[in-house]
C-alpha cells in the first residue's frame, strides 16, 4: 500500500471513529461549496416527536464547465457508447445537467449544523461523496401530515439554505412510485433514447399520471419516489417534479458518470430498489402501501418480491405498459405468484384504474 492510499485509508477511519463517537469534526461550509438539502419523510415516535431524516450534499462545481465539458470528453464518450450523432450533446439542457456528473468536487469532512426553530443538531461530518444522512430528534409535537423546513445558515454570511421534511403520521396511505417510465418518459429499453431524455430533452410526463397522482395526494396519499436516477439528477428533475407531481421524500442512487462507469448507469436497479422499498414499508408499518411502476424493466418482480415479504402492507400494485416491453402472461405470472389477481393490475391510462 503506497502512502497516498494509507493516509487516505486512515483518514476514513479517524473520521469513522469520531463519527461514533458522536460529534463532528470537519470543516465549515466554505464560500464557494455547495449545499443541496433532498426532500425526506419523518416517523412519528410513541411520544409524538418525531425522527426527522436529514440529507445533505456538499459539493464545489469546478472552472470553467463548459470548456472543462468539452476537455473531458464526455460528449465524445457518449457518442461513441451509444451511437448518437455529432450535434446530439452540445445543447444547454446537456450541459447543464451534465456539470453534476463530470465537473462536481464532492466534499468530505463538513460539518454542518441545522435547525428548526428552537433545536439545532450537528450532523456527522459529510462522508467521501459529500453526502451526509442522519436521523435528528424533533421534539416540537407538530401535528402529522404536513411539511416543515429546517435550515443552515453559511457561516460568515445571511444566506440561508433551507431542506424540507414531511411529518407522516403513524397511519394512512402510502404511494411508492417509480420515476422514469413511470411518471416520466425516458424510454429505458433504449439506451440511446434513454440517455437523449435523461441529458439533452425536456422531460415530459407520461399520459394521465400527474392528474392521477394529485388525486391520490387529495385522497390523503403520501408519496416516496424511489428511482434507480442518481442524486446529480436531481437539481434538473426537481423543477420538473414541483411542476407536475406532489411533493414527496425522494430516494435516488449514488453514482458518478465521470468515471467511466457508464454500465452502472445502465446496470440493473433490482437490488438497490428492493432495500429502499423494504426500509420504507418497515419505517412505516403502520401505512397500507400502492406501489406504482412499469413494465420496462424490473418493476413487476421487485413488487411481487416486496408482497411476499409485506403482504400484509401492500394494498394495490399498478404497472404501467410500456411500449416494447415483455407483458407476456408468463412473465407476469411469474412475477405475481405469490400476489393475489385482485391486488395488482397492469395499466394503459390511470383511467384503466379509475374503471375497476
Amino acid at each position: 500500500m503506497g502512502l497516498r492510499s494509507f493516509f487516505a485509508l486512515s483518514s476514513a477511519a479517524l473520521a469513522g471513529l469520531g463519527a461514533m463517537l458522536g460529534g463532528a469534526s470537519g470543516s465549515p461550509l466554505k464560500s464557494d461549496e455547495h449545499l443541496r438539502f433532498f426532500p425526506t419523510a419523518a416517523q412519528q415516535t410513541v411520544a409524538g416527536t418525531w425522527h426527522l431524516p436529514v440529507h445533505g450534499w456538499v459539493f464545489e462545481i469546478e472552472g470553467e464547465w463548459l470548456g472543462s465539458i468539452a476537455g473531458l470528453g464526455v460528449r465524445g464518450k457518449l457518442r461513441d457508447l451509444f451511437g448518437a450523432e455529432p450535434g446530439d450533446f452540445d445543447g444547454p439542457l446537456f450541459f447543464e445537467r451534465i456539470k453534476y456528473f463530470v465537473l462536481v468536487d464532492n466534499e468530505g469532512g463538513k460539518s454542518l449544523t441545522v435547525q428548526h426553530g428552537e433545536q439545532s443538531w450537528t450532523l456527522p461530518d459529510t462522508q467521501d461523496n459529500g453526502h451526509v444522512y442522519t436521523d435528528v430528534d424533533l421534539t416540537a409535537d407538530a401535528p402529522g401530515g404536513g411539511w416543515i423546513t429546517y435550515e443552515m445558515r453559511r457561516p460568515g454570511s445571511d444566506e440561508i439554505i433551507e431542506g424540507e421534511a414531511q411529518l407522516i403520521p403513524p397511519e394512512g396511505l402510502s404511494v411508492i412510485s417509480d420515476v422514469d417510465d413511470t411518471i416520466k418518459d425516458s424510454n429505458v429499453l433504449d439506451k440511446k433514447a434513454l440517455i437523449a431524455n435523461t441529458f439533452v430533452e425536456p422531460y415530459r410526463t407520461t399520459r394521465g399520471m400527474p392528474a392521477y397522482y394529485r388525486k391520490l395526494r387529495e385522497d390523503g396519499a403520501y408519496f416516496h419516489y424511489v428511482s434507480a436516477s442518481p442524486w446529480r439528477l436531481w437539481p434538473s428533475l426537481k423543477p420538473f417534479m414541483d411542476d407536475n407531481y406532489p411533493k414527496g421524500a425522494v430516494h435516488f442512487r449514488h453514482f458518478r458518470l465521470s468515471d467511466g462507469s457508464f454500465a452502472a448507469f445502465m446496470g440493473s436497479s433490482e437490488g438497490y430498489k428492493l432495500e429502499s422499498i423494504a426500509a420504507i414499508i418497515r419505517r412505516y408499518p403502520g401505512h397500507r402501501f400502492v406501489l406504482i411502476g412499469d413494465s420496462g424493466e424490473h418493476d413487476p418482480e421487485i413488487y411481487g418480491r416486496i408482497y411476499a415479504k409485506f403482504p400484509s402492507a401492500i394494498d394495490r400494485i399498478l404497472i404501467r405498459n410500456v411500449d416494447g416491453s415483455d407483458v407476456s402472461t408468463g412473465r407476469l405470472d411469474a412475477a405475481f405468484e405469490s400476489v393475489p389477481k385482485d391486488v395488482w393490475q397492469l395499466f394503459e391510462t390511470p383511467s384503466d384504474i379509475e374503471r375497476r
